[in-house]
């Protein structure tokens, strides 16, 4: 069968103060923080219901985040969003078509589907669906890395994509062509002060 989880990739949780949590993770857990974001009151971007997050990784890894932590605008803006505890499960499949294949079989089945999106932190492929039991479940594919200077590469913002007509080998040049430009651009701002 195609389309198979190859692993479980990531956990977003929601808390009650961001900056508490995201010390607690890596002061006291000692995992790396790849980046925060903040989104302004009348900005979207992680669904309606996110305010700001931390993407953190295990202390040697190079994956961009195993941990997702948000924070939540106020619950009675939003409705039914679940203010603290687990928001998503991801899941990593190994290929593109494993994505597409498992896309596939949730709508066949009529499994509900949320969404499917690229850009924002991590930056990758991905489609969101829900469990029996109303979790957030995210699938998704080459999640991107972290490079030699310990940064995150740059994305594009958050946006929906149709998963089935999507051309990945085209994502994957822009997105290898937008971290060249970031990289060539760091390397003459270093070397301009010197």
């Amino acid at each position: 069968m195609n389309g198979k989880v190859a692993r479980l990739g990531h956990v977003g949780i929601a808390v009650a103060d961001l900056d508490r949590s995201t010390t607690f993770y890596t002061e006291v857990l000692g995992m790396r923080l790849t980046e925060i974001f903040r989104y302004g009151e009348s900005e979207v971007g992680h669904g309606v219901a996110v305010l700001a997050g931390a993407f953190v990784r295990g202390a040697a890894d190079t994956i961009h985040h195993r941990l997702s932590i948000f924070t939540f605008r106020d619950a009675a803006e939003v409705p039914r969003a679940r203010t603290l505890g687990l928001h998503h499960i991801a899941f990593e499949l190994d290929t593109s078509d494993d994505l597409v294949q498992l896309h596939r079989r949730f709508v066949e089945l009529k499994v509900p589907i949320v969404n499917s999106r690229i850009g924002g932190p991590g930056n990758q492929p991905r489609f969101y669906g829900l469990d029996p039991d109303g979790n957030l479940l995210e699938f998704y594919w080459n999640i991107d890395r972290i490079g030699w200077d310990g940064m995150a590469r740059p994305y594009p913002p958050i946006q929906e994509i149709e998963l089935e007509n999507f051309d990945f080998d085209a994502y994957e040049l822009e997105r290898e062509r937008m971290a060249s430009a970031a990289q060539a651009a760091r390397t003459a701002t270093e070397q301009a002060k010197s």
